[in-house]
């Protein structure tokens, strides 16, 4: 039976129009960008630049989670999975606090609220925040999983993954170089073909 790991943010929660919205709220033409592009031009201001990012982030994945949408395709495969009776679990690193949000929102709670309204098929026992990158992988090992399905390419590649559990690789990028040893790399619709075929 297949038991299939998931990670949480950019995986399954599409973060584009919430960072861009909160970005404006710093001075940012914002539109057009992406994530990364965001960052680095408020990273570009010096140290007061850096707090405006850690600002930035702390309301996207705080208070701002509520307003993102599931990555596309992420809901046909969620469904193909309930079809296929298998057994699923949410693995993120995530902290439960953001440093510069004076509201001190939980961001583990705010992530468990986006995914019973978005997910209830994945049961609430089986969703796990680490504090860091060494404890997600550890988790992901304890749980028997045959495969897991991440976002960020440093994760599967570490070399303390667990081996038996086949790595599959969610990017939009389809002009990247898929690293050795992933079973897929590509779009929801790309890595649902990979596990089902």
């Amino acid at each position: 039976m297949r038991s299939i790991g998931l990670d949480f943010d950019n995986t399954l929660v599409d973060y584009t129009d919430v960072f861009r919205a909160e970005a404006v709220a710093f001075g940012l033409d914002a539109r057009n960008l992406d994530k990364t592009q965001i960052r680095d031009r408020l990273r570009a201001r010096g140290d007061e630049g850096e707090i405006a990012w850690q600002k930035v982030q702390a309301r996207v994945y705080g208070p701002g989670l509520a307003g993102a949408p599931m990555m596309a395709g992420s809901a046909a495969f969620l469904a193909r999975c309930a079809e296929e009776l298998v057994l699923l679990a949410v693995v993120s690193h995530k902290g439960r606090y953001a440093a510069q949000d004076p509201g001190g929102t939980d961001l583990r709670e705010a992530a468990r609220l986006w995914l019973r309204a978005h997910c209830p098929g994945i049961p609430s026992e089986r969703v796990f925040f680490e504090d860091e990158r060494a404890g997600k992988i550890r988790r992901i090992a304890s749980l028997g999983l045959t495969h897991f399905i991440d976002d960020l390419p440093e994760v599967l590649g570490d070399p303390t993954f667990p081996r038996d559990v086949a790595r599959l690789w969610l990017t939009t990028d389809t002009g990247q170089a898929r690293p050795d040893g992933l079973l897929a790399a590509g779009p929801w619709p790309v890595l649902t073909r990979g596990i089902f075929g």
